[in-house]
Formats: structure tokens, C-alpha cells, sequence
């Protein structure tokens, strides 16, 4: 079995020189990173780990990051990962920094010390300098439902700007011409992906033939589709005929403030939301949405990942984008 010493003699540099790339240190050109990393895998080399173990033999596994699994969303995702993984004899660790920079820090931190065999990301909001020890150490890595800037690792995604332009256009080829849009987190890139969709769709039609207005109180739960519904009818009245809520869960809080108000879906006002919920079915009226393939997301990311770790030749990044779809049910209405 190869130790350091052979990656060193292969490579040509110090046993230093390979600590240092095996840690993500700043102080190694990439030239050397590179001649280091191709030496760990023509040797098949894998460090320990930090912290001493037992005589069993270390399994492999995959480091988990995702904000949170409340909902449906990422819990669908994670188990499809987990799924995945188990049928190829990978363990998998999860961590949920709950979109807290710091945390994300030292989630990644400790995934690093611990010798993961790969990683795989959800949405990151500390962005994307976090990951940059990992690249450099030449950890395999997969994105996932996070747009990225510089493409260096796989990356899965849901078309979340052409959802956008396709929940506006069929709200708008049903005669929709005033529309409130409740928007996610600011830090959220999917949200703001599904707002540049929106905004693609109006750049194309012109501005003079649609008018969006858009919520006041971001974000992904219920009570932010209920609480924008309730401010803009106070401030402006019933000036809209439609709402397009950025997930289901703002889409059942908005329903919940028409009924409220007195205010009949779809009859007076219209309503989509965005994932395809498993609730989504079963509200009253059902909901029209956009759907998120989350199951394939997870299953494609984990496959992604097992390949580049058992699969030692050298591949271009992989950008995977799923795409969406209408899922047309009772809350909307042509008018």
C-alpha cells in the first residue's frame, strides 16, 4: 500500500511539499499541486485521518452539506443521495449549518480533518470561498442546487430561471396581466433565479403588457406568503389577479390570506407556486406548480461524486441542469 513517502518520490518533492497539498495550504504552486495530486492517484494514495482509528477498516463516505431538511425539499434530495450511495457501499455524513456562514466554516472544516472521501454541497450561503481549500486538496466535490461563477467541480442543478419564466408565462397566457410575485431569501441563489426568470419573460413581452408587483416580506415559509398577501392588500387593495409564490409553502400561506380576506382562488385570483410539493395535491383548491425533479437531483449528485472517487482518470467538470415543468391542477383560472 503506497505511503506518503512514495507520493513524495513519485512526484519528485519533499513529504512536506505533499502535507502541505493534502491540507489546502496557500503555500504550494499549482504546478507542484498538480504533479502531487497526479501521484496520489496513479498510487491510489488516500491520507488518514487526523484522528487515530481503530484497526477496522475505514469506510468510505461522503460529507453531506445542506441548509436544513425541514420541509420536503432537501429531505427528498439527502435521501436520494443516501440511497444511491448505500448501493455503492458508501457511508454518508450529513451536516445542516441551517444557512449560517460560520457553521457552513466548520462544517467544512471538520468534513476536511476528518478525510471525506468527497463532498457534496447544497445551497452554500457563505458562498463560494468556502470550497476553495477543497479544490486545492483535489477532494472531489459536487454542487448541488447552488449556482456557481467558475465551473471547477460537477455541479447539479434545477433550471430555476427557466421555472421562472414558465410560471409567469402560463399565468400570463391565461389572460394574467396584474401579477404579485412573493419572493425568497436575498441570499438564496435559487430564489433569485426564479426572479431573473420573471424578468427574462418580461423583458420579452415588454413591461407595458405585464405588471409584477412584488411582495414585501421574503422568503420560504408560509407565513411569508401570508404576511405579503396581507400588507399588499392593505396598502394597495385587490390591484392583481394572480400571485406566483417562489416555493408551495409561500403559495399556501398567500391562499390562506385570500381566504382571509374573503377572496376566492381561483375564481377572483389566481395562484402558483414553485417545487411541486408533496401537500401541493391535496389543498383546496389543488395547487398549480412548478416542478422540481429533487429525487434526480440527489441520485445525480451522488452518482456524479462516486465516479470521480472510484474513477481515477481525469474528467472536464460536469454542469448538470435539470429541467422543470408546469404541473397544472385547480388553482389557476383563464380569464
Amino acid at each position: 500500500m503506497a505511503n506518503i513517502r512514495d507520493v513524495a518520490r513519485m512526484a519528485n518533492v519533499s513529504i512536506a511539499t505533499v502535507s502541505r497539498v493534502i491540507n489546502g495550504s496557500e503555500n504550494v504552486s499549482e504546478e507542484t499541486r498538480k504533479k502531487v495530486l497526479n501521484a496520489m492517484k496513479k498510487l491510489n494514495y488516500k491520507p488518514m485521518m487526523s484522528f487515530k482509528t481503530t484497526s477496522r477498516e475505514l469506510f468510505k463516505t461522503i460529507g453531506i452539506l445542506i441548509p436544513d431538511i425541514r420541509g420536503y425539499h432537501y429531505s427528498d434530495i439527502v435521501m436520494a443521495i443516501e440511497e444511491y450511495a448505500y448501493s455503492k457501499g458508501f457511508d454518508v455524513m450529513l451536516a445542516l449549518p441551517k444557512g449560517e456562514p460560520d457553521a457552513e466554516q466548520h462544517v467544512l472544516d471538520q468534513y476536511f480533518r476528518r478525510k471525506v472521501d468527497g463532498v457534496i454541497l447544497g445551497e452554500l450561503y457563505g458562498g463560494s470561498k468556502l470550497i476553495q481549500r477543497f479544490e486545492k486538496s483535489g477532494i472531489p466535490m459536487v454542487v448541488i442546487d447552488f449556482a456557481v461563477d467558475e465551473i471547477n467541480f460537477d455541479t447539479v442543478n434545477v433550471d430555476n430561471i427557466g421555472g421562472g419564466y414558465a410560471a409567469i408565462k402560463y399565468l400570463y397566457e391565461y389572460g394574467h396581466r396584474k401579477i404579485l410575485f412573493i419572493p425568497g431569501p436575498e441570499n438564496s441563489p435559487a430564489a433569485l433565479d426564479r426572479e431573473k426568470g420573471i424578468r427574462k419573460f418580461i423583458d420579452k413581452v415588454g413591461k407595458d403588457n405585464v405588471e409584477i408587483y412584488y411582495g414585501v416580506h421574503r422568503g420560504y415559509n408560509s407565513e411569508h406568503g401570508w404576511v405579503s398577501v396581507v400588507r399588499h392588500l392593505q396598502e394597495h387593495g385587490l390591484n392583481f389577479t394572480a400571485i406566483f409564490a417562489v416555493n408551495d409553502w409561500a403559495a399556501i400561506g398567500a391562499m390562506d390570506a385570500l381566504k382571509e380576506h374573503g377572496i376566492k382562488v381561483p375564481d377572483q385570483v389566481s395562484v402558483i407556486g414553485f417545487d411541486d410539493a408533496p401537500f401541493s395535491n391535496y389543498t383546496n383548491p389543488r395547487l398549480t406548480t412548478v416542478m422540481q425533479p429533487r429525487w434526480e437531483m440527489g441520485t445525480t449528485a451522488a452518482q456524479l461524486l462516486i465516479e470521480r472517487i472510484t474513477d481515477k482518470r481525469a474528467r472536464l467538470p460536469r454542469n448538470i441542469i435539470l429541467p422543470t415543468k408546469i404541473v397544472e391542477r385547480e388553482s389557476v383560472k383563464q380569464i
